[in-house]
C-alpha cells in the first residue's frame, strides 16, 4: 500500500467508526469485506479466490489473433519444453512424449512406431500428442477453434514461455496459448511430464468458450521473478490448476486499478484490496514483510489454495 493510501485508509476508517457510534448494526462492515466482489463461475477461473479477477474474463487474449479460424490458421496452444532457462525443447508435449515428424505415433511410452499416426478428427490430418503426420519444419496445431480441425503449419523459433499472438511464431511442436508458446497434451487435470511444464487443462478460446481437441500444458515459473521461463511474458497462479503458467503481461503499474487477471506488468498480480478495490500488487512470502514496502505487510489472500515457494505461502503485500 503507498503511503498515501495509508493516510487515506486512517480517515476512511476514522469516518467509518464515527459513523458506527451513531447507528447500530454496522460495525460488521468496518472492514469493508462487503465489497467482496461475487465469485465467478467461470471454467477458465485461476482460481477459488475471488480476490482474484478470473482468467477467463480477458477478452483480449493475444492467442485470438491467429488470422481466420477456417482450418488454414493456428489457433494457439503448443510449446517446448523449456525449463527454467525458457530454452525450447523442441516438441515436448507433456505425458504424451516427443514428436514424430516423420508420422510416427510415438505411443504411451514415447517410442516411435514406424509408419503409424494417431490422427486427430475431423480433419485427420495429423496428430497433436504425440506430434506426428508433418513434415520435420511443422508443428500439428488446432487450425479450427469451432470444429478442433488440425493441420500442419510450418514452426517458429519461439521457446516455450515466449509471447507470441500465433503458432507460427512458435518452436517446433508447440502452439499459441493464452499468449505463450507452450505443448498440447493428452489428458486434463493430469501432470504434464516435460521439462519445465506444470499440469494439462483445456483451452479457451475466446473465454468461456472450450476449443475441441485443444489441451494445453501450463508453464511452470517462478512468480516473484517470471522471467526466466516466461521471457517477457508473466508468471500468473492458476487456481483451477493449482499451477503457475506463463502469459502475456499487461501494462498496469504498482498499485494501478486494474480489471482482468493479468492487467498487471510483469511480476505484479490484479488483486482485491478491500479498501481500493482491484489494484495491481506485489507477490510476497507470507510471514515475511521485508518483500513488502514501506507501511505494507504480506497478506495470505489464498489460503489452503496458496502457491509455494519453497514450502512458504505466497501472498500479497497490502
Amino acid at each position: 500500500m503507498k503511503p498515501s493510501q495509508l493516510f487515506a485508509s486512517l480517515f476512511f476508517l476514522g469516518t467509518l467508526a464515527a459513523a458506527g457510534a451513531c447507528a447500530e448494526g454496522v460495525a460488521s462492515d468496518a472492514t469493508g469485506m462487503d465489497l467482496e466482489p461475487t465469485k465467478s463461475t467461470d471454467p477458465t477461473e485461476p482460481g477459488e479466490s475471488v480476490t482474484v479477477p478470473p482468467r477467463g474474463d480477458r477478452e483480449d487474449d493475444p492467442g485470438d489473433d491467429d488470422g481466420t479460424d477456417d482450418g488454414s490458421s493456428s489457433s494457439g496452444g503448443s510449446s517446448s519444453s523449456g525449463g527454467s532457462s525458457g530454452a525450447p525443447d523442441a516438441g515436448s508435449s507433456g505425458s504424451s512424449g516427443t514428436p514424430d515428424a516423420g508420422g510416427s505415433s510415438g505411443g504411451s511410452s514415447g517410442t516411435p512406431d514406424a509408419g503409424s499416426c494417431t490422427t486427430v478428427a475431423p480433419s485427420n490430418a495429423c496428430g497433436l500428442t504425440p506430434q506426428c503426420g508433418c513434415a520435420a519444419n511443422e508443428t500439428c496445431d488446432v487450425t479450427n477453434k469451432s470444429n478442433g480441425a488440425v493441420s500442419c503449419i510450418l514452426a517458429g523459433g519461439g521457446p516455450q514461455g515466449s509471447l507470441c499472438t500465433t503458432s507460427s511464431q512458435c518452436a517446433l511442436g508447440l502452439t499459441c496459448a493464452y499468449g505463450a508458446c507452450r505443448p498440447y497434451c493428452a489428458t486434463e487435470n493430469s501432470a504434464c511430464t516435460g521439462a519445465g511444464l506444470g499440469m494439462c487443462g483445456q483451452y479457451y478460446d475466446p473465454p468461456g468458450t472450450a476449443v475441441p481437441n485443444a489441451k494445453v500444458c501450463t508453464i511452470a515459473c517462478d512468480l516473484r521473478s517470471p522471467s526466466a521461463a516466461c521471457g517477457s511474458n508473466t508468471c500468473i497462479w492458476d487456481g483451477s490448476l493449482k499451477a503457475t503458467d506463463c502469459d502475456a503481461a499487461g501494462a498496469k503499474a504498482l498499485y494501478a486499478s486494474c480489471t482482468k487477471y493479468n492487467d498487471c506488468q510483469q511480476g505484479l498480480a490484479c488483486v482485491y484490496h478491500p479498501l481500493w478495490g482491484y489494484e495491481c500488487e506485489r507477490w510476497c512470502r507470507v510471514g515475511t514483510n521485508s518483500d513488502c514496502g514501506l507501511f505494507e505487510s504480506c497478506k495470505d489472500i489464498y489460503g489452503a489454495n496458496a502457491p509455494l515457494e519453497g514450502g512458504t505461502r505466497l501472498g500479497h503485500c497490502q
